[in-house]
């Protein structure tokens, strides 16, 4: 982590860094992951190189790759969730076991959701592991729960997590309380419920006190690949007396911080870069970062709410929330 200060832009300009798809493709030859005539993703030419090799190692290949549209499809015999989701799962063990894919080092056997299917009751046309959505560049789903307190005085603290130095992605930076993908089919709330428990120790009853405050969006990159991201966030005022524990070993402790730290820590660039971007959200939308005090506050604000050019799935975060009524 660097000691230098960026701008509040830099910050949120390093998680959202990609602004053109096409361009992006065209200049690097990427290929286009399509499935039934919808673009999901873009997959570099290395691992679409990859990817084909080991489909036609198999009985019936799953991949078909059209090098002069540079497209990454599916074989028609993959005609549906269930089938292309057992025939990605056979092709990435194997890129696993030869590490041909650093991603898959990073297994995570926990499967995200590919959608866009007109067919599928769940709009689902694939579901894969995890630690593979960067290299397919999939749009993928998260919750991230701001945890404040607020004094009699209306003094806002923010709990921030200090991540453990043997995640996976990102060891040491700074966190929210709690955050997450959203995988396994699961939905906003359980998994807003499921987070706050493993992450802070904080029990359904507080974890279901969380308002939903709207989403974040933005289209990063890294070494290991493309992810335009969707993020559910949610504020949780946390009890008075009520501290927050690692509860599974991802997060290695918790500090209460006023607003002012939280600001120098973002620009000190201490957090993880979606974990920023969440917070510069909950800055905007609280009063703390405005026109009158941030010269560059439209184009920050440009950079929180970015279109992706990949399906969605129906969300009902309402419906969801009745849940938390029941024991």
């Amino acid at each position: 982590m660097a000691d230098t200060a960026f701008s509040i832009l830099d910050i949120v300009r390093r998680c959202n860094c990609v602004d053109d798809l096409d361009l992006l493709v065209n200049d690097e030859g990427m290929y286009r992951f399509v499935i039934d005539g919808k673009l999901v993703g873009a997959v570099s030419d290395k691992d679409a190189q990859q990817l084909q090799m080991v489909s036609d190692e198999q009985a019936r290949p799953p991949f078909a790759l059209d090098m002069e549209r540079r497209l990454l499809t599916f074989s028609s015999w993959c005609d549906n969730r269930k089938k292309r989701t057992a025939a990605v799962a056979t092709v990435l063990e194997q890129l696993r076991a030869s590490g041909a894919w650093a991603s898959l080092a990073k297994w995570r056997s926990e499967l995200y959701m590919v959608y866009g299917s007109a067919t599928d009751p769940d709009g689902v046309s694939l579901a894969l592991e995890r630690a593979a959505s960067y290299n397919f560049g999939i749009r993928t789903f998260g919750v991230h729960i701001n945890g404040i307190t607020k004094s009699e005085l209306g003094q806002v603290r923010m709990w921030v997590a200090r991540r453990s130095l043997q995640k996976q992605t990102w060891p040491g930076y700074l966190d929210q309380i709690a955050a997450g993908g959203i995988g396994d089919g699961m939905g906003v709330w359980e998994s807003v419920i499921k987070e706050c428990n493993e992450e802070g120790g904080i029990p359904r009853e507080i974890a279901c006190r969380a308002k939903y405050a709207g989403v974040i969006q933005y289209f990063t990159r890294s070494d290991l690949g493309l992810q335009p991201e969707t993020q559910f966030v949610f504020d949780l005022v946390l009890p008075d007396g009520f501290t927050p524990y690692p509860n599974d070993g991802e997060v290695d402790s918790f500090h209460l911080w006023t607003i002012e730290e939280v600001i120098d820590g973002i620009k000190q660039d201490k957090f993880k870069p979606n974990c920023a971007v969440c917070i510069v959200h909950f800055l905007v939308r609280h009063g703390y970062l405005t026109a009158e005090n941030e010269p560059d506050y439209l184009d920050i604000v440009d950079n929180l709410y970015v279109r992706l050019p990949f399906p969605a799935p129906r969300f009902s975060i309402a419906a969801e929330r009745r849940g938390c009524d029941q024991p």
